[in-house]
């Protein structure tokens, strides 16, 4: 495995607990530090069989597989005193505590750096370390806001509308997860740890940019909204089919040209041909609402599987808007592998999202499924640290763990 022999301890929530998921399914030993009695994450609707239990969780069950499980108290001097030990081991710590928690508890990245000097901590919070907001509280929707995304969501004179999901936390996760691992590669070569600091709306706006950054250093151009269709993509959006929906993107100039051929070969359309069209994105932007007529009778003749495949084969980026039930039996994600199953104890065998990428070498895996709560305190305590039965059962006793 890519991350076999390396350490992470991870005290997040939802904002983080996928980038423990990406370093866990690549190979690293990811212990998951809950509090006892388990994390609010695992609250997170929906629920195995709709029905309301901590270790049913949907979104807990996927986002946290090949974990090891611990819970322990960081408000007791005794749990903070495990999480050093446990530190020392470790070659990453992901947390999402509000900043300044950490170093509140005597846990902050000076004092782990002494006892572990090529230690990385990797924080992911909602507006960063440092800067005016930083205890500003936040949540995925407020990241989305500030961020951006949904600034261009939506229809234009309708109220902004949320990304579906927790879109700004995952895009946290994966560039936390990036990140760490840049600082991992670095920290190998020279012994030295790095404190790795993001910013959940920062990630928003710089992931794509579609959120506007992008776009205006680009062009000059301030994005907007425009219903399913984006600013940065002149034309693009959902059309109907005779059967069902696709939606199109358009960037290059050699894609307009291809698309509006087509148009034209279909249709008979002589004006989608005239040149003020042609060139790059900008210049189509004032003519979205006309260009979407002609892309909407193109569309109403074809089937989604014949305007998908025809698409394709002139190399332009089209693809089905498909249903949850499409999604699972689509026949490119089967012959990819892509949906796996992973049997949870009370959950039983569900099946989830498999590998976001695949590697030759290195391949992916789920080593295990999410853990119960505390489900390896014995081993990664005793086993792991060392410290006798009698005295994991007074922790136990006195909720230390």
């Amino acid at each position: 495995m890519a991350l076999g022999g390396r350490r992470v301890l991870e005290l997040a929530d939802e904002k983080g607990a996928y980038c423990g998921k990406l370093l866990a399914d690549m190979g690293a030993d990811v212990i998951k530090i809950e509090r006892p009695g388990g994390d609010a994450t695992r609250w997170i609707p929906p629920f195995v069989d709709d029905v309301p239990d901590p270790e049913g969780s949907l979104s807990f069950l996927y986002a946290n597989t090949s974990k090891r499980g611990v819970t322990l108290d960081l408000e007791r001097p005794e749990g903070r005193v495990l999480f050093r030990a446990l530190a020392r081991t470790a070659d990453l710590v992901v947390e999402t505590l509000q900043p300044g928690r950490l170093d509140d508890l005597d846990l902050g990245y000076a004092s782990l750096r002494d006892e572990n000097p090529g230690l990385v901590l990797t924080s992911i919070t909602g507006f960063g370390q440092t800067g005016p907001r930083r205890n500003f509280t936040s949540s995925d929707l407020v990241a989305n806001a500030l961020g951006g995304a949904m600034h261009v969501t939506g229809e234009e004179e309708d109220p902004p509308v949320r990304l579906g999901g927790s879109q700004a936390y995952l895009a946290a996760s994966v560039a936390a997860a990036a990140s760490s691992m840049i600082a991992l590669y670095h920290g190998t070569a020279s012994g030295i740890g790095q404190h790795v600091d993001i910013s959940v709306q920062e990630v928003t706006a710089s992931v794509s940019h579609i959120c506007g950054v992008g776009k205006w250093l680009d062009d000059g151009i301030i994005p907007r909204r425009c219903g399913t269709g984006l600013v940065a993509s002149t034309p693009s959006g959902t059309y109907a089919c005779s059967d069902g929906m696709v939606y199109l993107m358009v960037n290059r100039p050699l894609h307009w040209r291809a698309l509006a051929e087509w148009i034209h070969e279909t249709t008979g359309n002589e004006e989608v041909l005239d040149p003020m069209f042609e060139g790059p994105s900008s210049n189509r932007l004032v003519h979205r609402e006309l260009l979407d007529v002609f892309i909407g009778e193109l569309a109403s003749r074809f089937s989604v599987d014949a305007f998908y495949h025809e698409a394709q084969r002139r190399h332009l980026a089209v693809t089905p808007v498909h249903t949850a039930t499409d999604v699972v039996e689509d026949p490119h994600l089967a012959a990819r592998n892509y949906f796996v199953e992973v049997e949870h104890g009370k959950a039983g065998p569900l099946k989830q999202p498999g590998p976001p990428y695949q590697h030759s070498k290195t391949p992916w895996r789920i080593a295990r499924p999410a853990p119960a709560i505390g489900q390896h305190n014995e081993e990664v305590f005793c086993g792991d640290l060392g410290i006798s039965a009698e005295t994991l059962h007074a922790y136990r006793a006195t909720r230390v763990v």
